[in-house]
């Protein structure tokens, strides 16, 4: 599809369409990946505001002759959600959670996993499939691939708890797919006043009469294993009394319908839950003692091998498994009565482990705590995959395989024939319980020879799995992947199939390619780009090793995991806002490797791609909190700086990247410049002139500097008394707007034995400049601060404290990714957060704790570049040091300023939102004060909260009666802001 056909596309659907409408090429890009290892670049994207603009769609689908795709996380890893047509985007606007009753839930397709049980439990209920990717998958996604889980032993798969579905059919009306009286009722009673009723009945009437013709051929051609969701599933669907087209439609992966709303059953959280690890020396050991295992009749069964297993030991998940221990066994026990679990628990440990001693070792956990420890083998062991460096990835392809129960130890060793003939080497993730089986094989694609090596074990263990009765596909979607092995699976019942999809869709609209095979085969998989360096920018603003930039920008694996909301997980902070695909980091990995393919490497530059980086704030929780640790911040600030080589800074842009020009002239004329921000024209004017938002509460400007004053006390000067030293460094808001912050600082250092040097020719970190994409102006003061904090590291070997953790991280992370030089390393090595080591002297025994009590309740929030640092909060433990101070730890979100990002008028509302359930945690009744070592987090929490915020080295100097005059200043009211 060329541009202008797009454009024309985009037009015509504008007209009936209320949602976005995304025909560019980079939003293509976007959406032209998921979990998978395919690829398939889409004709454009439609997000849809509601139900009429799904039904809009649909109708101009078939006039027109174009596939949908419907599309939730995209995180499945068959390629179900990839394809030529229209994707049809129901993750960001059909999120709602419609009616909750005693026994069902009602929710649009969009809601996420997570957010469904969280709200459920709130009523002593859940949503009983359990998906590994629940964080971050979609209800609707569960529906299109019939997702079960680990505990799919008790609780089965996704179609066991739906009770109907609201669908758009082929003709674009609007349908409930349930439960139908069988004949002769079927034609009349239960399709009485639905509306598109006529097209409904014909769907329903063929559907059935074709299994009533095809009952005995359902009945005999289906796999040995309990455990099977490939291909239409047909069983159970037509019975004595009822036809169920919901049943049907769960696990069709949107090639019948698009689905629209779901009303599902819910279940009791179980009273009583307990897990038994149990570790073995070999895997076979493991495999045969998992069928004696499943006599006591677990909710899950999962068997972990060595390869995994190490994986997880990395990631302190199994630390606590010895390194003998070759695979080990997670048994869950479900009950309505606690001491049942608790008892089913310990009889299997004293069958395997104390009497038949085929265990080697054994672990039971009753408590919820405890049992996530256990379990959290299982969630380290398959994203520390992830992370492995190397060309060499594991390849999700076969990885969904599922054979009856007493096979497995059969199938496991000729798979393992079949990749020692291909001189290749797998991990293994094993529902023991289930017969279901996770290889994946380590490929580098983007050598032939690895390629080469797909079909054949496709192939090869496909057709083995057949062979034993099993199946091609018990978890993970059919899709792309293993489309091409339904047919051989079901023989003579592959042709009922067909003629169910077209009973559905005889257009060939919705999905096409998926269970029912049309262009794509395995002899022409899509696969993902790997390499290239076409668009790869020569002049580069980062310092990369070689190779690093066009790796980083491969590495992502699509797995989605950056879409998550949990509270105990920060990325990222402007999707979780936004809940747009291209705001994930995902996305951005996505993008750029987009452009390596293009030949014009000044791509990176473009405005189209500044618009995308502009959704990274730089808090580094991507980073952090990624299985495969792909430096998106990195990579995105390139793309600014590129940008900003090319097309020069925005008016707002340059006024940002200059925010510590603009603290020192507030300061040196703080009254005049504090009553003008107070005034109503002048905030009019600076939003509508530099774009500094008029709703953002400024922080006011202290008449004189703090390094004017530590000039005045002495601090500027070198200590000669011999004491311990450290150098301060003050960074920006410190220093011009809440000078009474560093004096803290100075005070609780002496306090505690130190002599303080205040270098007084120190500058701003660098940060704001480097946030927009001014990487000289951030170099410039890079460079000056490192002259002076490298002389002190030469003659002093005491540390660099920072108050500010932008600093900190600056200093330790970003200064290298700027800056080849010794002295640099030197620097970084000796830069720490002032909690960090205030809390490190208080582990030695070296803190002071002469504290006097504080009357208080604090909320201390968390900031992201504190995290980003790789340490622990000290700030709540520290706080908590004081007598009678109550202090709450809000670790359950970014606060949304993310530095100079929330100052914006154009993103005020995106930040407010980001920093809604920081803001939330911080306004409950108990917190009547604030406590944060972030400054911009600072003045969100001022802003959103209303309660006035300190930084935690205030209530320390206060506590230690350093300084009375902070009593005063949790007293100031915060005035209202005059609009």
């Amino acid at each position: 599809m060329d541009e202008q056909q797009g454009q024309n596309l985009r037009e015509d659907l504008r007209g009936i369409v209320k949602g976005e409408l995304l025909f560019d090429d980079l939003n293509r890009s976007l959406y032209s990946t998921d979990a998978s290892i395919f690829e398939v670049r889409p004709l454009g994207i439609a997000v849809p505001q509601d139900t009429e603009d799904v039904q809009a769609l649909v109708r101009y689908a078939a006039e027109h002759k174009i596939p949908l795709i419907p599309r939730g996380a995209g995180s499945g890893v068959a390629g179900e959600s990839l394809g030529p047509g229209l994707i049809v985007d129901l993750s960001r606007h059909f999120r709602s959670i419609l009616e909750i009753g005693a026994e069902t839930v009602r929710v649009q397709p969009g809601v996420v996993y997570r957010e469904l049980n969280a709200e459920l439990a709130k009523i002593g209920r859940c949503f009983a499939p359990d998906p590994a990717s629940g964080e971050q998958c979609t209800v609707g996604g569960m529906i299109a691939t019939n997702a079960s889980g680990a505990r799919a032993l008790r609780h089965g798969y996704t179609r066991d708890h739906v009770v109907s579905l609201q669908a758009v059919l082929d003709t674009g009306d609007l349908a409930r797919l349930q439960e139908f009286a069988r004949w002769p009722s079927l034609q009349h009673a239960a399709l009485d006043n639905q509306a598109g009723s006529s097209r409904l009945e014909n769907i329903a009437l063929a559907v059935a009469r074709l299994l009533e013709e095809n009952a005995e051929l359902i009945r005999t051609n289906q796999p040995r294993t309990r455990f099977n969701r490939c291909g239409y599933l047909l069983d159970n669907v037509l019975t004595a009394k009822h036809l169920d087209l919901a049943r049907l439609s769960v696990g069709s992966e949107g090639t019948l319908s698009i689905l629209t709303e779901a009303t599902l059953k819910t279940i009791p959280l179980p009273a009583g839950r307990s897990v038994v690890l149990l570790g073995f020396d070999r895997l076979e050991a493991a495999l045969q003692a998992s069928p004696k295992a499943l006599e006591y009749r677990p909710a899950a069964c999962e068997l972990i091998e060595r390869r995994l297993l190490t994986l997880a030991r990395g990631s302190d998940a199994a630390r606590f498994v010895p390194a003998d221990i070759e695979a080990v066994l997670l048994i869950e026990f479900e009950s309505e009565d606690a001491f049942k679990a608790r008892e089913l628990a310990e009889s299997v440990v004293d069958r395997l482990h104390r009497t038949e001693k085929s265990a080697l070792m054994a672990m039971t956990a009753h408590e919820a705590s405890e049992i996530d420890r256990l379990w959290g083998i299982r969630a380290a062991a398959l994203p520390s995959l992830y992370g492995l460096k190397g060309k060499a990835r594991a390849v999700a392809l076969i990885e969904d395989v599922g054979v009856p129960v007493e096979e497995l130890p059969s199938f496991l060793r000729r798979v393992q024939e079949i990749l020692q003939q291909l001189d290749t080497t797998a991990s293994f993730m094993i529902h023991a319980g289930a017969g279901q089986v996770h290889t994946r094989p380590f490929l580098d694609l983007e050598r032939k020879e690895d390629v080469a090596k797909l079909g054949v074990l496709a192939e090869q263990v496909h057709g083995l799995a057949l062979e034993l009765g099993g199946t091609v596909s018990t978890q993970h979607g059919t899709g792309l992947a293993r489309t091409p092995w339904v047919a051989r699976q079901y023989g003579r019942l592959y042709p009922v199939m067909r003629e169910i999809k077209a009973i559905f869709d005889p257009q060939q609209i919705f999905n096409p390619g998926k269970i029912i095979a049309t262009d794509f085969s395995r002899n022409s998989w899509p696969l993902r780009f790997h390499s290239g360096t076409n668009g790869a920018p020569a002049d580069r603003h980062f310092r990369w090793s070689p190779h690093e930039f066009e790796t980083e920008c491969t590495n992502c694996n699509g797995c989605g995991q950056c879409r998550t909301e949990a509270p105990g997980e920060r990325m990222c902070p402007i999707f979780r806002a936004t809940h747009s695909e291209d705001a994930t980091p995902r996305a951005k990995a996505n993008l750029l490797r987009h452009l390596l393919q293009e030949p014009d490497a000044k791509a990176l530059g473009s405005n189209a791609v500044r618009e995308v980086a502009d959704l990274c704030v730089n808090c580094k929780m991507c980073r952090r909190e990624c299985p495969a640790h792909v430096n998106i911040p990195k990579l995105m600030l390139e793309a600014k700086a590129a940008n900003v080589a090319q097309h020069g800074l925005s008016r707002s842009d340059w006024v940002l990247a200059r925010t510590e020009s603009f603290a020192d002239f507030g300061s040196d004329f703080a009254f005049l410049v504090n009553t003008a921000l107070s005034s109503r024209s002048v905030r009019w004017l600076l939003e509508k002139l530099f774009g500094v938002s008029r709703r953002r509460r400024l922080p006011r400007f202290a008449s004189r500097s703090f390094l004017q004053r530590a000039e005045q006390r002495g601090w500027t000067q070198l200590p000669r008394s011999g004491r311990p030293s450290v150098a301060y460094f003050v960074d920006v808001f410190a220093n011009y707007n809440d000078p009474l912050i560093a004096e803290a600082v100075v005070k609780v250092l002496h306090h505690n034995g130190f002599d303080v040097y205040v270098p007084k020719k120190q500058v701003g970190c660098g940060m704001a400049p480097l946030a927009q994409g001014d990487v000289e102006s951030a170099r410039e003061s890079i460079q000056e601060n490192l002259r002076i904090l490298a002389a002190w590291t030469r003659e002093n070997e005491g540390p660099i404290v920072c108050s500010e953790p932008t600093a900190a991280l600056m200093l330790r992370q970003d200064m290298l990714d700027l800056i080849d030089d010794a002295d640099a390393k030197i620097v970084a090595e000796r830069a720490v957060e002032l909690t960090s080591f205030l809390w490190d002297l208080h582990e030695r025994g070296q803190l002071r704790t002469d504290f006097q009590p504080l009357e208080l309740s604090l909320g201390h929030h968390v900031p992201c570049h504190l995290k980003a640092l790789g340490q622990g909060p000290a700030g709540p433990a520290l706080l908590a040091l004081i007598p009678r101070l109550r202090v709450h730890t809000i670790d359950v979100s970014c606060s949304g300023m993310a530095g100079t990002f929330g100052l914006k008028a154009e993103n005020y509302e995106i930040s407010r939102q980001a920093g809604r359930p920081m803001l939330e945690e911080f306004s409950r009744p108990r917190v009547l004060f604030g406590s944060t070592e972030c400054s911009p987090c600072r003045l969100q929490m001022e802003d959103g909260g209303r309660k006035r915020t300190l930084h935690p080295v205030q209530y320390l100097a206060l506590a230690y009666g350093l300084m009375p005059e902070l009593a005063k200043r949790l007293d100031e009211p915060i005035g209202e802001l005059v609009l």
